[in-house]
């Protein structure tokens, strides 16, 4: 069994056709983070599948997030410490022409 499929197996998204969906996303979203939604699918097949599932009203991102949040705490409480490392990457919208940006803090 794979870490993905490891991390997530209590997931419940009230059918088991949607947990393999989203589990298959996870392992191709995770193996290509920088990559396009189609370009991390790979085929146009799996880039359908993955917007059907992005646009599906009965699949609640708590849900997916819920056994990921629940094993991690698991693995921190084994820990006297842990790092909660934060990116402060800020980006820099000035002299750009766009409704709605402002100056950094």
């Amino acid at each position: 069994m794979n870490w993905v499929a490891t991390e997530f197996k209590s997931m419940n998204l009230g059918d088991p056709r949607r947990k393999q969906r989203a589990i298959h996303l996870i392992e191709s979203l995770s193996a290509k983070p920088t990559a396009s939604i189609p370009q991390a699918c790979g085929d146009w097949a799996d880039t359908i599948g993955a917007y059907r599932f992005f646009g599906n009203e009965e699949v609640q991102w708590e849900a997916i997030l819920a056994p990921h949040i629940e094993n991690s705490v698991a693995r921190m409480a084994a820990h006297e410490h842990v790092l909660c490392i934060q990116d402060t990457t800020e980006l820099n919208f000035n002299g750009q022409k766009a409704k709605g940006l402002g100056p950094l803090s």
